[in-house]
C-alpha cells in the first residue's frame, strides 16, 4: 500500500508502508528512551491515582470509616399510639 506523501524535496523516496516500519527504530533507540518513557508513565499514573484516591467517597480513608448509625428514635408511648 502506498501512502501519499507530502514531501517539500521531490528527490526523497516515499516511504512503502508496512515494509519499512522498522526505520522508526532507527531514530527511536529503545535501549535510551524505553526508562524515560516508562518514567513518565509512572509519574502520570502517579498523579493520576493521587488525584482519584483523593476523591470524596473514593480511596482508602474513606473504607476505613463506619457507616453513620441509623437514627434512633424513642419509641412512643402505649397511651400516645391511640
Amino acid at each position: 500500500m502506498q501512502v501519499p506523501v507530502m514531501f517539500a524535496d521531490p528527490s526523497v523516496a516515499a516511504p512503502n508502508h508496512p515494509e519499512e516500519d522498522w526505520k522508526i527504530w532507527t531514530v527511536i533507540n529503545p535501549a535510551t528512551w524505553m526508562v524515560p518513557f516508562f518514567g513518565i508513565l509512572f509519574v502520570q499514573m502517579w498523579m493520576i491515582h493521587s488525584y482519584a484516591l483523593a476523591l470524596p467517597g473514593y480511596g482508602f480513608k474513606d473504607s476505613v470509616r463506619v457507616a453513620a448509625p441509623a437514627a434512633v428514635v424513642a419509641p412512643v408511648a402505649a397511651t400516645q399510639a391511640q
